[in-house]
C-alpha cells in the first residue's frame, strides 16, 4: 500500500497559478493512498460481480453481489475517494468490496474530474478541494448515478449511502446536505463538513459517523485553514450535524476502546454517541482516533484485503442507519394527520360492522382486534 506524498510532487507551486501557490503549500499531504489499478472484467476474486454504469463521465463499477437476481431490494453504498487519488485507490484502501458478497450489498465507487494539475478532486465544501474555482457540480452527478443505479437494479431506497476519505469525507458530507431526501446515512474519514452552517440546509435527518484522527496534520482535527478557506475541527462537524438531525447536545460514552490504525498502538478508537431526543431516531457518531495522522493504516503489510479493519465496522454502521420507513396512518380513521381521540371515536361509532375505514385487521368486524392495533398507534403524526 503506497501513502501520501506531497501535491507539490503533482504540481509545483511555481507552476501554479498565482492565486493557488500559497494554498498548495497548505495542502501537503492530500494525496491519498493508492495502489496498483486492477482491471475488474465481470467477477472480481472475492466473488461479487461488477458491472458498470455512465453518466457522460466515463465508466463506474458496481459491484454486486455473486448471487444477485434483483428479486429483493438491496441497500447501495458510495465509496469517495480523496484529493489526487481516484476510484480504484479508495477501494484498495477501504477494501468495502470484500464486504458485498456476506452483507449483500450494492456498491460504487465513482471518481472526481480532473483539476488543472492533474488531480482528481470532489468539489465538496468551499473548503475542499476545488482549488481552482471549476464549480463542477459533483453532487449533482453523485444524484445521478444514485438514479441510475435505482433504475438498474433493485436498490433499498431508504438504505443509501456514503463514506469516503478527506476530500471524499468532504463530498460526503455535501451529499448529506443536499441530498438528505436520499442519503441515509454517511461516514467520513478525516474530512468535515461546512464551516458556516448557512451552507448546509438538510432537508431530513441523516445519520452522521464522523472519524478522525486527532495528530491529522492535514485535516486538523481541532479544524484550520487553507489560504482564505476554513474548516471546522471534528467535534464542530459532529456538534453541527447533532444540532441538524434536533438532537440534545449531550454526548454518551459509545463502549470500550478499540483498534483501528495499526500505526497506533494499542486500542486507540473512541466513541462519543448524541442520539438523545433526534428527529426520525437519528444518530451522530463520532470515532476520535488518538494518535492518529491523515491515512491510518487498516491494514498490515502482511494482511490481506480480507483483514482490513475498517470495512466490516464502516460497512454495519452504515447499514444499520438506514431511513425509518414511511410510518403507514391506517388507524387515521378521519385523515387529519394524527391519529387521536377522534379516530378512537370515529372506531367506537362503527362497532360491530364492517365498515372498511375502521376495520384495520381486514377480518370483516370492527372489534377489539382493531381497536388494539388504534391504540398502538395512538398520538403518532402521520
Amino acid at each position: 500500500m503506497l501513502f501520501s506524498k506531497d501535491v507539490e510532487e503533482i504540481l509545483p507551486v511555481n507552476e501554479a497559478p498565482s492565486n493557488t501557490k500559497r494554498m498548495l503549500r497548505l495542502m501537503p499531504h492530500l494525496l491519498l493512498p493508492s495502489a496498483l489499478l486492477i482491471t475488474f472484467l465481470t467477477t472480481t476474486a472475492i466473488g461479487a460481480d461488477v458491472e458498470y454504469i455512465n453518466n457522460g463521465r466515463g465508466a463506474v463499477p458496481v459491484y454486486l453481489p455473486s448471487n444477485y437476481d434483483g428479486s429483493k431490494p438491496l441497500p447501495l453504498i458510495f465509496s469517495l475517494h480523496g484529493y489526487t487519488d481516484n476510484g480504484p485507490g479508495v477501494e484498495s484502501y477501504f477494501n468495502l468490496s470484500q464486504q458485498v458478497d456476506s452483507k449483500e450489498f450494492l456498491y460504487c465507487v465513482p471518481q472526481g474530474t480532473t483539476d488543472l494539475s492533474g488531480a482528481p478532486f470532489w468539489n465538496g465544501t468551499d473548503a475542499c478541494c476545488d482549488i481552482f474555482n471549476t464549480n463542477v457540480d459533483d453532487s449533482g452527478y453523485l444524484r445521478e448515478l444514485i438514479e441510475i443505479i435505482q433504475a438498474e437494479y433493485s436498490v433499498d431506497e431508504f438504505s443509501i449511502h456514503f463514506t469516503g476519505i478527506s476530500n471524499g469525507g468532504f463530498m460526503s458530507y455535501r451529499m448529506a446536505c443536499e441530498h438528505a431526501d436520499l442519503v441515509a446515512s454517511i461516514a467520513p474519514l478525516a474530512g468535515v463538513t461546512f464551516l458556516d452552517l448557512a451552507d448546509c440546509s438538510p432537508s431530513e435527518p441523516v445519520h452522521v459517523l464522523h472519524i478522525h484522527g486527532t495528530a491529522d496534520s492535514t485535516i486538523e482535527y481541532d479544524g484550520g485553514c487553507f489560504f482564505f478557506s476554513c474548516y471546522p475541527g471534528a467535534e464542530e462537524s459532529a456538534l453541527t450535524w447533532t444540532d441538524y438531525n434536533g438532537c440534545d447536545l449531550v454526548g454518551e460514552d459509545g463502549g470500550p476502546a478499540f483498534n483501528l490504525d495499526w500505526d497506533v498502538g494499542g486500542n486507540e478508537t473512541t466513541s462519543t454517541i448524541y442520539e438523545q431526543n433526534c428527529n426520525q431516531n437519528a444518530t451522530v457518531e463520532l470515532w476520535t482516533m488518538t494518535g492518529s495522522e491523515h491515512v491510518p493504516r487498516f491494514r498490515r503489510n502482511s494482511d490481506g484485503p480480507e483483514q482490513n479493519l475498517f470495512a466490516p465496522l464502516i460497512s454495519d454502521w452504515l447499514l444499520n442507519h438506514r431511513k425509518p420507513e414511511p410510518f403507514q396512518c391506517d388507524a387515521d380513521l378521519n385523515d387529519d394527520g394524527v391519529i387521536d381521540t377522534d379516530d378512537l371515536l370515529a372506531m367506537l361509532s362503527a362497532w360491530g360492522s364492517n365498515d372498511p375505514a375502521a376495520d384495520l385487521d381486514e377480518n370483516n368486524i370492527v372489534n377489539i382486534k382493531d381497536l388494539l392495533i388504534l391504540l398502538g398507534d395512538f398520538g403518532k403524526v402521520c
